[in-house]
């Protein structure tokens, strides 16, 4: 656990307009800052920083935060990490408990043997003619043999373990970093043998594992590293160390062998990392969304390089990035076509790489005849599910294009979308238009803003508390991050602890609840003096939510069930509609008065 003095240390040598400014362009207005929000897409900026405060907040989406919850958002990390990069920017040494730098310690010690054994491997490629020679073969020059520290682990079953043993370290400590294996009879032998090795990187250029590569045609080609407490497979990208160095435009190339990654970055396209041998996870998207907003996968055109692409893009798709999909032309992968053909010549795959949509409908074509009526209408389906989602004009756009590719009436096409956007429609609520922004901005519900003042007014007084918890009960709140800053309260009150604030700002640890208790600290006091009336009103607000959308659910029992001809068992829905219908219609009466 981070000390609360840390945090706020943390907070106050790392000014938010400063943070901000990194990846928002602001401009002052009167005493704020104003830009467009990096959360959701805005044409007018409604996106405000205030540095007095030291809080933002979007008008546009309802967004909100102090400084560790951007850097928590934009970067995709976690509470701890975003506290220790903030901390790092301000030079602030930080501690954390004794189980953490126990870990710290044991990594550190399984980095230096990952890195003994890269300088092991390196300085056996000096010797090996046969494997300098294989790679100049494949093109790779002795600056980028050192640049990515490529070795050779020699034919044998214990030359990594004499060698390291000599260096001080035990069998165990190799097991656990995955340099060598446990055969039977307890007995040890290297997990490389005989293969051009490679060191992998995590992105801040650590040793974390090897892959390993034949020289021949014998399987399996590839072997890489086991998952060790250093190396997760699913949470790191090979050449990331390289590619994030001087990539101003914030792109990256995806491709999947270790050999693509190492010949583009040497022909001088440095803004490339390859997958290590497995499929694109959520952690490596959320990994890949620090440093980049486009995207580009450079998977290999057959038919399972088509198949990893379609899961990765759906997988960088949900963390908002710009896809785009470069296909190697004659089936080629990018290693070979970059040196057949030059930098230039890879430069325009790049440019010509094409939108995740227009890969989408490429791959709805695959093999499919269109001059097959039956394969063209099932081509149509697939591409009016895929644009389904598009606003208008790119919506026209692609049906144009796709009437003039398959002779179907543009009409035609536009009613069938119609149903698939049916199957769709989901229903835009909390937002309204005002003329001064030109745009949709975000209006919170009534019963957000209830749960907020109920959770301000417990804040304030020992006696608004006891009153409070005596009508409502945490579970009756609607929202996850209330409940959360409702129990830490009641922790508060338990303990007697003198700072509140500091207390629960310190256990607001992901980035919706920081976010709603920046947002109830800028509440402004509430001085009533009947506060007891105004709690009881918020409190109905929230009921009143809860009832209405039972109701909805009961509606759509009901409807499904006379959908059927089930007009006797629809009745006890109907029954339970009423009662609801008469408890919001009490709240109301109660409201009104």
């Amino acid at each position: 656990m981070i000390s609360e003095e840390i945090i706020e240390k943390v907070k106050e040598q790392n000014d938010i307009v400063d943070i901000i400014s990194e990846n928002v362009k602001l401009k002052k207005a009167g005493r704020n800052f104003v830009g467009l929000c990096p959360f959701h897409h805005e044409k007018t900026p409604s996106f405000s920083v205030s540095q007095d405060k030291q809080i933002y907040k979007c008008f546009g989406c309802g967004e909100a935060g102090n400084v560790i919850s951007f850097v928590m958002k934009i970067r995709n990390l976690p509470f701890v990490e975003t506290i220790k990069y903030l901390a790092e920017k301000a030079n602030i040494d930080i501690d954390i408990d004794d189980n953490s730098k126990a870990k710290r310690d044991t990594n550190e010690r399984f980095y230096k043997i990952n890195v003994e054994a890269a300088k092991y491997y390196f300085k056996n490629l000096q010797y090996e003619k046969i494997v300098i020679d294989y790679l100049k073969r494949r093109g790779i020059q002795n600056n980028t043999i050192r640049k990515f520290g490529l070795g050779y682990a020699f034919k044998g079953w214990n030359n990594v373990i004499k060698y390291l043993k000599n260096k001080g370290y035990s069998e165990l400590d190799l097991l656990n970093v995955g340099l060598i294996i446990k055969g039977r009879n307890n007995s040890f032998y290297d997990r490389f043998r005989e293969r051009v090795i490679f060191p992998v990187f995590d992105y801040r250029g650590k040793v974390i594992g090897f892959g390993g590569r034949v020289l021949d045609d014998s399987k399996p080609k590839y072997l890489n590293s086991p998952e060790t407490q250093v190396f997760k497979k699913g949470t790191n990208l090979y050449g990331l160390n390289f590619a994030i160095k001087d990539n101003i435009n914030r792109t990256l190339i995806i491709v999947e062998g270790y050999m693509d990654c190492i010949s583009l970055h040497q022909y001088g396209i440095t803004n490339v990392v390859a997958s290590l041998g497995t499929a694109l996870t959520s952690n490596q998207a959320k990994l890949l969304k620090r440093y980049a907003d486009k995207i580009i996968i450079a998977y290999d055109a057959d038919l399972a390089g088509q198949k990893a692409t379609i899961r990765g893009l759906e997988i960088l798709k949900k963390e908002g990035f710009d896809l785009r999909v470069l296909t190697v032309p004659e089936g080629k992968d990018p290693d070979e076509f970059i040196r057949n053909n030059g930098k230039e010549a890879f430069s325009k795959l790049v440019e010509s790489s094409l939108p995740f949509i227009d890969y989408r409908i490429k791959m709805a074509k695959y093999g499919l005849n269109l001059k097959n009526r039956e394969m063209t209408i099932k081509y149509i389906h697939k591409v009016a599910e895929i644009i389904s989602e598009l606003d208008p004009v790119e919506k026209d756009v692609y049906i144009r294009k796709i009437s003039e590719e398959t002779n179907i009436k543009q009409q035609a096409i536009y009613d069938l979308l119609s149903e698939e956007i049916q199957k769709n429609v989901k229903i835009t609520q909390n937002m309204y238009t005002r003329n001064d922004f030109g745009q949709k901005l975000y209006l919170e519900p009534a019963y957000v803003k209830a749960e907020r003042n109920l959770i301000k007014i417990m804040l304030q007084d020992i006696e608004n508390y006891e009153y409070i918890i005596s009508v409502i009960s945490v579970e009756e709140l609607i929202i996850d991050s209330h409940k959360k800053i409702f129990n830490l309260i009641s922790e508060n009150i338990k303990n007697d602890i003198e700072n509140i604030e500091a207390y629960i700002e310190a256990r607001c640890n992901d980035t919706e609840t920081l976010k709603e208790w920046i947002i109830i600290e800028q509440i402004e006091p509430i001085n009533k003096e009947n506060y007891q009336e105004l709690v009881n009103d918020y409190i109905r607000e929230i009921k009143k939510f809860k009832l209405e959308e039972s109701k909805k659910e009961i509606m759509k029992k009901i409807k499904e069930y006379e959908s059927k001809g089930l007009f006797q068992e629809s009745l006890k829905f109907v029954k339970e509609f009423e009662i609801i219908q008469n408890e919001i219609m009490q709240i109301n009466k109660c409201e009104r008065r």
